[in-house]
């Protein structure tokens, strides 16, 4: 689950032009590493002032119950263990415990700050989705239909690993999440699965990693739960340089595939999602209820040279964007069925490279027209890529896919088409 955390560059850039002196900018003219050294030494000072920011750092303990604290953590170790079962590095007593404090209402909880971990500074939110839980796990967990697909505004393209145990073993979770069995055997999934996602609203850099993964389906205080937990198998790839096309909230991306970043003034830094973790709570608001309620505990480490530029104020930004998104999908009533969602993806999988390329093209065309005028996709790095319709030819086969099954979503969903 991806979110924004550059936006503190701006501060960043604002306070290193302030600080240049004019012996600096002679040093530059006269010497361009000089000038390099200067302005990363300059950059690098108000960065790491930030990065310590005071209100993170007072709290870096969090105020959260110790047994949830616990509970949390057992999650997370257990995401890397393949071998990871209820008794066996899955204690039962202290999930329900995490449970209890998540299910709580959003009203109770609104000041809940999780520790600092490993992978960096950590929030809690929670939230509703006005769709039943039995709905959101056959849209959210078959392997058959991408995450691309219901999470538009936060990922460009994610697929579940071949080993990884929703494939392996067939399962289709909503076919038991009314089990009242589950309350004492919960079903454990593992795997892992691929993600790359959408461009940063400040940056406008994208980033691909691998994610691995745990899935607890169970029963609690007789409702429905799945617990989703997630752990970042190792540093992203650099930050590339994508553009947002109109509003966000229209889901249209553009993908350059230049390192860097969009954004003028910090388009020369090689920036990575570091490290994430993630838990998240899904649950029947009450037994039997049409509404999901929704737990998150994540934590995001990312920046450039090592450096952790995240404030907790960016991951809530970020998860806000993701759950903004996935509701204007799940909550549709011209949400497509699973099923026909699942059979469009097949019959573009079943494509060859041509007759994607083929099938994109008109989208093309209207790219070319609007990046003519737009002033992020007229620049060099866009340009050269969507110029004359050509914007298909710089896509692998599995990007294509992506880009038509998200126009096909768009179009059943009545978003705005390309140009409109």
């Amino acid at each position: 689950m991806p979110m924004c955390f550059l936006s503190r560059f701006r501060t960043v850039a604002r306070s290193a032009v302030r600080g240049l002196s004019v012996t600096a900018l002679a040093l530059g003219a006269s010497c361009v590493l000089t000038l390099a050294l200067a302005l990363a030494l300059m950059l690098a000072r108000p960065v790491a002032a930030l990065a310590s920011d005071d209100a993170d750092k007072a709290s870096e303990k969090g105020n959260l119950p110790e047994p949830v604290e616990g509970a949390v953590s057992m999650l997370l170790d257990a995401v890397g263990d393949r071998n990871a079962a209820p008794g066996k590095g899955i204690d039962l007593p202290a999930l329900r415990a995490m449970l209890d404090f998540a299910m709580q209402p959003a009203a109770t909880t609104e000041k809940a700050l999780p520790a600092k971990r490993d992978a960096g500074y950590g929030i809690f939110y929670r939230s509703t989705i006005n769709a039943p839980l039995e709905k959101l796990l056959r849209y959210c967990y078959d392997p058959a239909i991408p995450q691309e697909a219901v999470f538009p505004a936060s990922i460009r393209s994610s697929r579940w690993q071949p080993d990884s145990d929703i494939i392996r073993n067939g399962v289709r979770l909503w076919d038991h999440a009314a089990d009242p069995g589950l309350a004492d055997a919960p079903r454990v999934l593992h795997g892992a699965e691929r993600e790359e996602i959408t461009p940063d609203t400040f940056s406008g850099c994208y980033y691909a990693y691998t994610l691995n993964r745990l899935l607890v389906l169970t029963r609690h205080e007789g409702r429905a739960v799945l617990v989703s937990v997630s752990r970042q198998a190792e540093p992203s790839t650099v930050g590339r340089k994508g553009a947002i096309v109109g509003k966000d909230t229209d889901w249209e991306y553009v993908y350059s595939g230049v390192p860097g970043a969009t954004t003028r003034g910090i388009s020369w830094m090689d920036t990575y999602m570091y490290d994430s973790a993630t838990v998240t709570v899904f649950f029947e608001e009450q037994p039997g209820s049409k509404n999901t309620g929704y737990a998150l505990f994540k934590w995001v480490k990312a920046g450039w040279a090592n450096l952790n530029v995240v404030q907790r104020k960016h991951i809530r930004s970020g998860a806000e964007r993701f759950l903004s998104g996935f509701r204007q999908v799940l909550e549709s009533d011209r949400l497509p069925p699973a099923e026909t969602i699942a059979a469009r993806t097949g019959e573009f999988d079943r494509m060859n490279e041509d007759a994607l390329r083929t099938a994109l093209s008109d989208y093309c065309v209207r790219l070319a027209v609007v990046g003519k005028e737009d002033s992020i996709l007229s620049r060099d790095d866009f340009w050269k890529i969507i110029k004359d319709g050509t914007y298909a030819n710089h896509l692998s086969r599995d990007e294509l896919v992506s880009a038509l099954l998200k126009n096909y979503m768009k179009e059943r969903l009545g978003k705005p088409s390309l140009g409109s």
